[in-house]
């Protein structure tokens, strides 16, 4: 096949499929003959007056809903269904929106989820169809269905856990219905690639959960994990009031103060909760939806990998922790672009700060090179930090070391000032040197030199 062509696809109505459409459609125009009839009958000294009003009433002059429309509320009720038996558990209800023809992995998976969704404290779990247009199905999944219609429109889960979710956030689901003997019904969620369609999966779609519930000072925190993974649910969930805490005292009260922490239990479940695939060398990543016009950050999550419960000690987790809290904070003040070394430094510096760790202890890479080579002369570059091994190392500590200089010249007040100047656009040359000159003074050389003295007089 060409790079221009495209698999065949069904996008119509099979020869039943208009056919009862058209009945339909002579259905809703009797009926709406007869309600305008029972509405306008009266006296016959009013005979003439409802004769006119009924020419007038703009209710006579409305159409019937489209198919498009008509299919779409169908499915919109398909959705409230599937989602009200995942919430409520209900096996037998949940068979019965499942296509006779569903592919029997999608049919397994939704039993599962139905025994494991209830586990979880859904302030609200639900299905929408979006405004995005509609994707192609394509024959070889309409074929073999051999339905009156089959369809796969543009859906989202909504879902906001109670406590740390003030506003629900929303996942793509790739999904395809199919209309049988009058009814619509789920066929699949399985992605879709050539239509760069994907079903995003929870924690709840890989297997049991465990939930920890932690009450912080101004909320309540929660963190998601599996069976296996108890133990480190149990940890992180104890860390969560004092790292919460710390972040407060450093960052200050303007942040939601509570937090959803998912621990992953495999690579895949790590990936589909992060929507990317980390470098095998991170312990946690935040993800956040996009924030618009200054409001409330949504879709905050603080996502360990499946590692960091072998990887991580009791001092790395605190700092890992609070580093992550951290990004949550200082979510609605970061732009979308902000350069690495200034969300990565920053937040580092919070979850080091008042470890009592030294230079050396924090910095053990860095402060080799610059005791064998002289001092850093530019500031890291965002290609650093995925490069794996000593670059990365080296980018990371380098960040933190930016802010621990900023902090100890200029105080932590200046700091914060510096983060919010640094964030409020793409890490341009001209955001920084601007950030720099006007919460600093110097310009960007003296601002590098100093710091690179700074790190040489502490890597010896």
């Amino acid at each position: 096949m060409s790079g221009t062509e495209r698999p065949s696809v069904v996008h119509a109505l099979t020869a039943s499929g208009r056919a009862r459409w058209a009945a339909v459609l002579v259905v809703l125009a009797v009926a709406s003959t007869l309600l305008l009839v029972h509405r306008h009958d009266g006296p016959a000294s009013g005979a003439a007056t409802s004769s006119a009003s009924t020419s007038s009433d703009p209710s006579a002059s409305q159409n019937p809903p489209t198919y498009d429309e008509q299919r779409r509320a169908e499915v919109t009720q398909l959705l409230e269904r599937w989602a009200a038996a995942l919430r409520s558990g209900d096996e037998s209800a949940l068979r019965g929106l499942l296509d006779p023809l569903a592919d029997p992995t999608f049919v397994d998976a939704q039993v599962r989820r139905a025994t494991v969704v209830p586990t979880v404290p859904f302030s609200d779990f639900d299905y929408e169809i979006g405004d995005e247009p509609e994707t192609p199905v394509p024959s070889s999944i309409a074929e073999q269905l051999d339905a009156t219609d089959v369809w796969a429109p543009p859906v989202y889960l909504r879902y906001a856990v109670q406590g740390p979710d003030a506003s629900p956030t929303r996942r793509p689901v790739s999904l395809v219905v199919a209309e049988r003997d009058g009814q619509w019904r789920l066929v699949d969620d399985a992605d879709l690639p050539t239509y760069r369609r994907h079903t995003w999966r929870g924690p709840w779609d890989f297997g049991p959960v465990t939930m920890r519930s932690v009450a912080t000072a101004s909320g309540t925190s929660v963190v998601l994990g599996h069976p296996d993974r108890e133990q480190f649910v149990a940890d992180v969930a104890a860390e969560l009031p004092a790292a919460t805490a710390a972040v407060t005292d450093f960052w200050g009260a303007d942040w939601a103060r509570d937090g959803l922490v998912f621990v992953s239990s495999t690579a895949e479940e790590f990936d589909e909760s992060t929507g990317s695939s980390p470098s095998t060398d991170v312990a946690a990543v935040t993800v956040s939806d996009a924030v618009a016009g200054g409001s409330r950050p949504t879709g905050q999550r603080v996502v360990f990998g499946p590692d960091a419960a072998s990887r991580l000690s009791p001092f790395t987790l605190r700092s890992v922790l609070r580093h992550e809290l951290t990004h949550v904070a200082a979510r609605a003040k970061t732009a979308e672009g902000t350069a690495l070394w200034v969300a990565e430094g920053f937040a580092d510096y919070s979850g080091y700060r008042s470890s009592g760790a030294d230079f050396r202890q924090l910095a053990p890479t860095l402060a080799s090179i610059v005791a064998a080579g002289g001092p850093p002369t530019v500031l890291p570059k965002d290609e650093d930090f995925g490069a794996g091994g000593t670059r990365s190392n080296v980018a990371y500590e380098s960040a933190w070391s930016v802010f621990a200089f900023v902090a100890d010249r200029y105080g932590e007040s200046t700091l914060r000032r510096f983060y919010e100047a640094l964030a409020s656009g793409p890490g341009s040359d001209g955001v920084v040197d601007a950030a720099i000159t006007s919460v600093l003074s110097p310009g960007r050389t003296r601002f590098v030199a100093e710091w690179g003295n700074w790190v040489a007089a502490r890597s010896r």
